[in-house]
């Protein structure tokens, strides 16, 4: 009969651990480096021309610009082509640059 008060205790203490409030961050922060279209392209875009850093915003660029051959297929080799020379970017200046004639394309 002594255990049953510290079972629940113990049981308590476990439910509180369960509030999954980093989870939710997690799938946020997720869905915002996930770029879907060109706007959200640009965006990131204007980020990364801002902080000079690619990091995971760059996720998805190639993915949309593919899609956008669909379109208009001259802009998109264009685009391809600066992404290209985006990752292969060795400083942030560099990185800057390139990421601010990006967005100015799109």
């Amino acid at each position: 009969m002594k255990a049953i008060p510290a079972i629940l205790l113990l049981f308590v203490m476990t439910c509180v651990g369960c509030g999954g409030g980093d989870a939710g961050s997690e799938d946020t922060a997720a869905e915002t480096n996930n770029i879907t279209s060109t706007a959200d392209m640009k965006s990131a875009l204007e980020s990364i021309a801002q902080t000079g850093e690619m990091g995971s915003a760059a996720m998805g660029f190639r993915e949309t610009l593919e899609g956008l051959k669909q379109s208009d297929a001259t802009k998109a080799d264009k685009l391809l082509s600066d992404l290209d020379k985006l990752e292969a970017a060795s400083s942030p200046a560099a990185t800057k640059k390139i990421a601010k004639q990006m967005a100015d394309q799109l």
